[in-house]
């Protein structure tokens, strides 16, 4: 485990994606894609919640 709590908090985010790509069986276009309109996705419903 590294010691640098941001290291572990960027292998978790690794291993979330390449988890996520192997399950649904996505390339790397399509895991642009979801992480692109999951991020637009988040950032209406806050943009909504704070405005």
């Amino acid at each position: 485990m590294p010691k640098n709590p941001l290291q572990s908090v960027v292998q978790g985010d690794r291993n979330a994606y390449f988890w996520i790509k192997k399950k649904l069986n996505l390339s790397e276009y399509q895991m642009g894609a979801l992480v692109w309109f999951s991020a637009l996705i988040l950032g209406i419903v806050i943009g909504a919640c704070l405005g």
